[in-house]
């Protein structure tokens, strides 16, 4: 076998296996900061509906590496609480590190300024206060009725910033709700 012949055998394996080789460095390198989860539940509607397909970006806070967003929305692993939570948690950041988080008469406060005035909180009793300590965050979900999946029920409490699984950026399906979460 001539050297040509050889050099023509590794050309031609080389742009035969590269789509394949360049998809799957691709489909590592993509999970390795983004993945798909589906919403189970009505807890954050209306921003987010029950079967809803997201994306999101695995993202890793601490006091040290930085916090979330007041208002982003985020998605916490359901072993924080696995007697409470058959699915991952899905909820609105709106207590920082150092904040006072109060529920007061069915309404939000934060820092001692309303925070959501909208029509209040069905299902809080209206008595908490709470000062979020360092290294956490106050979760609260869209859909106020839904006092057990964040910050208010006592078992899951503040969340610790390490045990934010990431932030949910996109919907994706069904394609009348594509495009990003605020």
């Amino acid at each position: 076998m001539s050297q040509n012949s050889q050099y023509q055998d590794q050309v031609s394996w080389r742009r035969k296996y590269r789509p394949y080789i360049v998809a799957g460095v691709l489909a590592f390198v993509l999970t390795m900061f983004v993945a798909p989860e589906i919403n189970e539940g009505t807890a954050m509607e209306p921003t987010i509906k029950d079967g809803q397909v997201l994306i999101i970006t695995k993202t890793s806070y601490s006091a040290k590496r930085g916090q979330p967003d007041l208002g982003q929305v985020v998605i916490l692993d359901k072993t924080l609480a696995p007697e409470v939570y058959e699915d991952n948690i899905i909820s609105r950041v709106v207590g920082l590190p150092g904040d006072t988080v109060e529920i007061k008469d069915g309404n939000v406060y934060r820092n001692g300024k309303a925070y959501v005035t909208d029509s209040g909180i069905a299902g809080a009793d209206g008595s908490l206060k709470v000062t979020v300590s360092e290294d956490d965050v106050f979760l609260l979900s869209d859909n106020r009725s839904q006092a057990d999946m964040d910050s208010r029920n006592k078992k899951l409490g503040t969340v610790n910033m390490r045990d934010i699984k990431g932030n949910v950026k996109v919907s994706i399906w069904p394609f009348s709700t594509f495009g990003g979460i605020d």
